[in-house]
C-alpha cells in the first residue's frame, strides 16, 4: 500500500499529459474509429524509437501489413469456395504471413512488431466489423483497412503529439527562482 501511495503522490506532468491524451484519443469514437487501433499504434511509436523516423517506418509497415491482411481475407473467401472455412482459413494465413516474413527482410518494411500487429488488428477487426461496415464487399474491405490502418498509424502520430507534449514545460520559474540560476 505504500508503494501505492509513493506512486499518487509522484504523479507528474508526463502522467497527466498521457492520461490527457489517452482521454483525448478516445474522441475517434465518434468518427467511429477502432480506438484500440490507435493506442497500439501508440505504443509502436514508443517500442520503434519514439521519433519522425519511427512514424515513416511504421507507416510504412502498417499499410504493407494492411493490405496482407486484406488479401488474406479475400484469399479465405475464394479458398472457402473449394474447402472448408477452417482449411480456407488457415491456407490463407499461411500465404500471407509466409508473405509478411519475406517481406520483413526488406530494407523498407522492417518492424515485425508493427506487422504482425497490423496484420492482426486487420484480421480480426474486418471479422468484427471494427470499421463502419459496407453493403459492397470491395467497399467493405477498403472501409477496413483504411480505417483500422488509419487508427494504427493515427496512434504513431498521437505517441509523437503526446512526447512532444510531455517535453513541454508548463512550470513557470519565479523571479527569485531565475535570479538563483
Amino acid at each position: 500500500m505504500e508503494q501505492v501511495l509513493r506512486a499518487i503522490k509522484g504523479i507528474n506532468q508526463t502522467d497527466i499529459v498521457v492520461a490527457f491524451v489517452s482521454a483525448a484519443a478516445c474522441a475517434g469514437a465518434l468518427l467511429q474509429l477502432p480506438v484500440w487501433a490507435v493506442f497500439i499504434g501508440w505504443a509502436w511509436y514508443l517500442a520503434i524509437g519514439a521519433n519522425g523516423k519511427a512514424i515513416k517506418e511504421g507507416t510504412v509497415t502498417t499499410v504493407a501489413a494492411g493490405l496482407m491482411a486484406i488479401t488474406a481475407v479475400v484469399l479465405t473467401d475464394v479458398l472457402s469456395e473449394i474447402m472448408p472455412g477452417l482449411a480456407a482459413n488457415m491456407s490463407a494465413v499461411f500465404v500471407m504471413i509466409l508473405v509478411l516474413m519475406v517481406s520483413l527482410k526488406l530494407s523498407f518494411i522492417n518492424h515485425s512488431l508493427v506487422g504482425f500487429n497490423t496484420f492482426s488488428c486487420v484480421f480480426a477487426g474486418y471479422y468484427l466489423g471494427a470499421f463502419p461496415t459496407q453493403p459492397d464487399y470491395w467497399l467493405n474491405l477498403g472501409y477496413a483497412f483504411a480505417y483500422i490502418c488509419g487508427s494504427n498509424v493515427l496512434g504513431l502520430i498521437v505517441g509523437c503529439l503526446a512526447q512532444k507534449l510531455c517535453n513541454l514545460s508548463w512550470r513557470r520559474e519565479s523571479a527569485e527562482e531565475i535570479a538563483a540560476n
